[in-house]
């Protein structure tokens, strides 16, 4: 019997265990790390003027996952206004199925390459995070610490509303369309909200170049292709914004300290904002409630583990 009190305490630890990681996993499980290589922006009135366009480099490169329903969001929408750099891009994602404004790939944006739950998060440079309003306080004081050098596009131009480039890192080409959509509620216009986005592989043809002076250099790889995404453009969009990623999970660096309170899950909608503290307690139930599933799902094994010992040891105790 001492054997089954072992197995059943192990098998207790490991469902404790996994129950936890499922309240902060995310919907869609684990991924393999990701990175974002390179960010581009191009000015729209040269786009719209069917020009032949150069991308613009930028220095800081901002993803605000908001929602009109979201009280909280309101005070980082305001942060972001007063940030006022013109080193900055930012892109504002609406991911809550009860917004107005809702727009499925900004979701999978969410889950998927960062892996939260809810708004407001601000993700700075592709590498750090700032989640709630508290956090978003420090935002123009830590823009600074997440400054890093863009690198993988040789070359992104666009004429005729086609994209070309030529790229030496990375898998994935994104391109981000923002458009002005009024606030749901206070009716404050929002131009940065993303309304259309558009992916392609980084290439179709691979060329190895052998600039190599001599045999301890390796060739390098070039690579490059084209999108076509003139249907995206029309005179309502306000930035076009264009990154260059490897797909999966991207890891972040939460860049504050600050506790992280008025985070709202994308999946309560209007007139249901909760304080953090009772989030805490439906990210306790729903650990709780997937330790009795997977507890109701080993009992039965249990026992049939503990008759066959049982029986095991009757003849013993027989000839004893």
């Amino acid at each position: 019997m001492r054997k089954a009190v072992s197995l059943l305490t192990t098998l207790f630890l490991a469902v404790i265990l996994s129950s936890q990681s499922v309240a902060h996993i995310g919907h869609f499980g684990e991924y393999a790390p990701a990175k974002m290589y390179d960010v581009r922006t191009f000015d729209v009135d040269c786009v719209l003027g069917n020009e032949t366009c150069a991308s613009q480099e930028t220095t800081h490169f901002i993803e605000y996952f908001s929602a009109d329903w979201c009280e909280p969001c309101e005070l980082v929408s305001q942060e972001l206004k007063e940030l006022n750099r013109t080193d900055t891009t930012i892109i504002q994602h609406h991911p809550s199925p009860a917004d107005l404004h809702f727009y499925s790939d900004s979701n999978i944006r969410l889950y998927e390459t960062y892996g939260f739950w809810g708004v407001p998060d601000v993700v700075l440079n592709g590498e750090g995070l700032l989640v709630g309003p508290s956090q978003s306080n420090v935002l123009a004081a830590t823009l600074d610490n997440f400054t890093r050098e863009w690198d993988g596009f040789i070359e992104l131009n666009m004429t005729n509303g086609t994209l070309h480039w030529e790229a030496d890192d990375g898998h994935v080409v994104h391109v981000w369309i923002t458009k002005n959509r009024p606030h749901e509620y206070t009716f404050v216009d929002q131009p940065l909200v993303v309304t259309n986005h558009a992916y392609a592989n980084v290439t179709d043809e691979v060329f190895n170049t052998t600039n190599a002076t001599n045999e301890t250099e390796m060739p390098y790889h070039i690579y490059t292709s084209s999108m076509n995404i003139s249907n995206l453009l029309d005179e309502n969009v306000t930035s076009i914004v264009v990154t260059l990623e490897t797909p999966g999970r991207i890891p972040l660096t939460r860049a504050s300290s600050l506790s992280s309170q008025g985070y709202d899950l994308v999946d309560e909608g209007p007139n249901d904002f909760f304080p953090e503290q009772s989030k805490q307690g439906d990210e306790s139930d729903l650990a709780i409630a997937v330790f009795g599933l997977m507890l109701a799902a080993i009992i039965p094994a249990f026992i049939m583990y503990v008759q066959t010992v049982r029986k095991q040891g009757r003849p013993v105790d027989e000839s004893e």
